[in-house]
């Protein structure tokens, strides 16, 4: 379905969408730390890489696994990420306003160029050599139906989700299409943060109905516009983003009697949420009226989720443990990184149908070694590129 392959070639971003949460907003400011989200995080990466794992497999003529709806749920996590970028970046600059009593607009731009531009620039530098170059010369089944030039632009410029909702650009590049949405949120939101204090919470309330009424009217095809626009249009998921940060000014401002309400304190509501979520992931399937109504209680549950595992001292469960926190720190680099992987095992095992032909071996071994590889290259890329950078900027700021 052409709507749908537009809209759900994930990246699903989106992982550089967590920011470091340990990164110092100022030389005057603590850093802040909230357990058990780098599992979320992680697990969040995996089912963007799982949703493109089995879709790729299916448009290499390879064999696939049930159509389970969980290996369907990238976009879900893509939301995820949404939200938990909107929450910390707002409890950060909250934070920082407290601190220093104001918001250094400058600082909160660089410390974004340091987190999100290498790695984002890497794969836009990689996936046009690979679409423009290494295709072409290997004769793979692909054709570049855009101008370089018009892709060079739009990346540059962070409007990712616009140049992929144009054309077809290959799922390398347009994994970057949620890396394009946090950059614009970021442009205005800061900004706002900054110039609103007491009134904060309502601006926020406002861009997220404001967001929520444009995708509801763009799914219903209200605007009546083609469907490159309508796929440019549901990319604009500020109200996920919307819901992190009225979850993270809730937090920082009304922390005791949030925790306090039965959501947080009585274990029984707090097992049935977490069901719901899990009863989500594992059978819902996607369709039209659901495009309508579960923004809402998806922004919802996820901002209980991030609040409930970080912050709730009470949780029935926690995800702190030293793998996952590796896995989370480094899911931006498994966000950016897995598509090369999911095209290199696709190539490979075209090759080997003795080995498709016995599925309890073939569906592991492909699995664990494009998601190994992916966690392997990530782990480089966080230890050699990202976090030397992130040190350096802690240094700066």
């Amino acid at each position: 379905m052409e709507y749908s392959h537009k809209i759900i070639q994930l990246t699903p971003d989106l992982v550089k969408v967590s920011d470091d949460i340990s990164t110092r907003i100022s030389k005057k400011t603590l850093p802040v730390w909230f357990p058990g989200l780098n599992a979320l995080r992680f697990l969040a990466a995996l089912l963007v890489v799982l949703m493109h794992i089995h879709n790729n497999m299916g448009i290499s003529g390879l064999p696939q696994l049930p159509a389970f709806p969980v290996l369907f749920k990238g976009l879900s996590a893509v939301s995820f990420f949404f939200v938990l970028s909107g929450f910390l970046i707002t409890y950060l600059l909250l934070k920082e306003r407290e601190s220093t009593g104001t918001i250094n607009i400058k600082h909160f731009y660089l410390r974004r160029v340091f987190r999100i531009w290498p790695l984002y620039f890497l794969i836009i530098a990689f996936g046009m050599l690979f679409y423009w170059g290494i295709v072409p010369a290997m004769n793979l089944p692909f054709e570049n139906d855009y101008p370089h030039e018009l892709a060079i632009v739009l990346y540059t410029f962070f409007l990712a989700n616009l140049m992929n909702s144009l054309y077809h650009v290959g799922g390398i590049l347009h994994i970057t299409w949620s890396i394009a949405v946090e950059e614009q949120f970021y442009l205005f939101w800061a900004p706002l943060a900054k110039r609103f204090n007491t009134k904060l919470p309502v601006i926020i309330i406002l861009i997220t109905i404001l967001s929520l009424c444009l995708n509801f009217a763009n799914t219903l095809n209200f605007f009546n516009l083609s469907k490159e626009m309508q796929a440019f249009i549901s990319t604009l998921q500020f109200h996920y983003m919307g819901f992190g940060a009225y979850f993270a000014w809730l937090l920082y401002n009304k922390k005791e009697k949030l925790l306090s309400t039965q959501f947080f304190k009585n274990k029984v509501f707090q097992s049935l949420l977490s069901l719901l979520i899990i009863l989500y992931f594992l059978f819902y399937q996607r369709n039209i009226l659901g495009e309508i109504l579960t923004p809402i209680p998806l922004g919802l549950l996820f901002g209980w989720l991030i609040i409930n595992i970080s912050s709730n001292p009470t949780r029935i469960f926690s995800f702190e443990n030293k793998p996952l926190n590796h896995l989370g720190k480094v899911s931006y680099g498994i966000y950016m990184y897995h598509m090369p992987f999911v095209y290199a095992s696709a190539f490979i095992f075209q090759k080997l149908p003795q080995i498709q032909a016995l599925p309890y071996i073939f569906f592991p071994i492909y699995y664990v070694l494009t998601i190994g590889l992916t966690i392997l290259a990530a782990s480089l890329s966080y230890k050699f590129i990202e976090q030397p950078l992130l040190k350096r900027s802690k240094r700066l700021f």
